[in-house]
């Protein structure tokens, strides 16, 4: 039973472990080349052009529904219109290119096409109605604590920090409920029978309602939901039904509604979650209504793991193990560096 656990645990993370790691790669060179002046540039005007583009910018940006918080709050600091704010909030961490890659590892190029079009359409909707009704509201971007998160505000970068934010930083966002949710992916495709949803609560309102309610408080970034996505599948939840956590889950939890609360105000962030659940629902539901999406669809995108999936998933266990021991060194240099001072 144990050896069956990890085996289906290991292929799980061998399946999409490839176009994780060139996602990873992506990301990096990303941080790197995108300078913060044109985040803040393109971002400063309360229009639809504003919103657009700081939700088309987010898209591909591989961070976080809590990392996310401490880089809008200095693009909103710095002059970034409220609307853009809140459509960068919204797409941001619904994708990035690594989770991209890996939507279409494990669920292919129709559902990944799908959900970054709900993810842009989130992005807009949501930006266009805090400008229309929230013009006045005052909001604080102070004092925000996010506790976990390893990124910081925009500040002008350097390759000596890009390569930590590659080798480090991302990494150690993102390994912890990774592997916890592959984990539990595997407890589920081993110990559920794959018709256990099946019925009342595989589909319609009664499931959206239900994921809505776990995804809301629940963290989970784009990268760790899909494994856990892909095992709700497999236990009989509705395609439609596993899109809603997929955007509903990466975009909120608990600490960066609280957060949003702070730079947006009370309203804009009220508007940013029922627009972010109406757009879900919609979309969940016209996949259901109109695409003939079964299990055996997914099954057939990832029968064969190569030598290459498991090669990734090996190189993919090194690279978070490389980031896990270089913080440990640095804090113990640190530490150290402390130690002599004070003596």
């Amino acid at each position: 039973m144990l050896v069956e656990l990890a085996r289906t645990s290991w292929n799980i993370l061998a399946e999409f472990a490839p176009y994780l790691l060139i996602g990873f790669s992506i990301a990096g060179l990303l941080h790197y080349c995108i300078p913060p002046k044109l985040i803040i540039n393109q971002l400063g005007e309360s229009n639809i052009y504003s919103v657009f583009k700081a939700a088309l910018l987010g898209i591909p940006l591989p961070l976080c529904s809590c990392s996310v918080i401490p880089v809008a709050s200095s693009i909103r600091k710095i002059g970034a219109s409220r609307g853009a704010t809140i459509s960068f909030l919204s797409s941001t961490p619904q994708t990035g290119v690594d989770s991209i890659l890996a939507t279409y590892a494990l669920f292919g190029w129709v559902f990944t096409l799908i959900k970054l079009t709900v993810a842009l359409l989130c992005g807009l909707v949501s930006g266009i109605l805090v400008d229309i009704f929230c013009k006045h509201q005052e909001a604080s971007t102070e004092n925000l604590d996010l506790g976990h998160s390893h990124h910081a505000p925009i500040t002008q970068k350097s390759i000596t920090g890009s390569l930590r934010y590659f080798f480090v930083v991302l990494p150690l966002d993102l390994y912890k409920p990774l592997l916890i949710g592959i984990f539990i992916a595997g407890l589920i495709n081993n110990f559920l029978p794959s018709d256990f949803f099946t019925g009342t609560f595989s589909s319609g309102l009664v499931a959206f309602i239900g994921i809505t309610l776990i995804s809301l408080p629940l963290y989970v970034c784009a990268v760790e939901s899909l494994p856990l996505a892909f095992a709700f599948l497999s236990a009989g939840i509705s395609p439609g039904a596993v899109l809603v956590f997929l955007i509903v889950g990466p975009a909120t939890n608990s600490a960066t509604i609280l957060a949003t609360l702070k730079i947006i105000g009370k309203q804009a962030t009220i508007i940013y979650i029922l627009t972010l659940v109406v757009i879900a629902w919609s979309a969940g539901y016209l996949m259901n209504l109109f695409l003939d999406i079964e299990m055996n669809d997914f099954k057939e995108h990832h029968s064969h793991l190569s030598i290459w999936n498991h090669l990734s998933a090996s190189i993919l266990l090194a690279y978070f193990l490389n980031a896990v021991l270089c913080e440990s060194f640095f804090w113990r240099k640190k530490a150290e560096g402390k130690d002599c001072h004070m003596n």
